[in-house]
């Protein structure tokens, strides 16, 4: 990326119709603050369509981690628990 501004998102998909054959993803996680918890429904895909989605995560991921080296101020483990 060359810079802060140029990033390219994609627009938001629509949301998979649900049912309640579907299972559920959830996860929960501890805060100091207060307890989160995050949930979905499981939505299979093709190989082909994984694979695709795969590739797209980890060129997303390498973006933000690209990013992230160059964000003034270290990191610290408090940080990441707020």
């Amino acid at each position: 990326m060359d810079s802060a501004d140029n990033f390219d998102l994609p627009a938001p998909r629509e949301a998979f119709e649900a049912s309640s054959e579907q299972p559920v993803w959830c996860y929960d996680q501890a805060l100091k603050s207060g307890d989160r918890r995050y949930s979905a429904y499981v939505a299979t895909v093709s190989v082909a369509k994984g694979d695709r989605l795969r590739r797209q995560l980890n060129a997303v991921v390498g973006e933000l981690l690209h990013w992230a080296v160059y964000q003034p101020g270290p990191a610290t483990p408090e940080d990441e628990s707020t």
